[in-house]
């Protein structure tokens, strides 16, 4: 082999291994995993606690959002002893279905018609 030939392959073998693009660094915001999508919004002032999981709902404005309808729930929710524990609010132009849930923990929760939900426990 010619002893040209051989320097030129070694060069551009080197050339192009130096030249490589790093990679991209990562992301700053990462988009939460879908556990993290529910929220700790606080308490009413009547003490329940509200938890929101609305996909459908920018996060900086889920828990306004889940106060209203916490708020709503209240005026509306039917009385512990009534047997139709299901009931419909509407917050900002929205329909949202409620329901009572008894058992162990009872707790109230509203379904946002474009999914997620707001959850009220005690």
């Amino acid at each position: 082999m010619h002893p040209t030939l051989t320097t030129l392959t070694a060069t551009l073998a080197l050339t192009t291994a130096c030249t490589t693009t790093p990679p991209a660094p990562p992301d700053a915001h990462p988009p939460p995993p879908a556990a993290a999508r529910t929220t700790d919004c606080g308490r009413t002032p009547a003490g329940l606690h509200i938890t929101a999981d609305l996909p459908a709902i920018h996060p900086a404005t889920a828990c306004t959002t889940a106060r209203h309808v916490a708020d709503a729930y209240q005026r509306n929710r039917p009385a512990p002893d009534d047997d139709l524990p299901n009931f419909t609010i509407n917050v900002d132009g929205t329909t949202w279905e409620c329901r009572l849930i008894t058992g162990t923990h009872p707790h109230g929760r509203c379904q946002h018609p474009a999914g997620g939900d707001v959850t009220l426990t005690t």
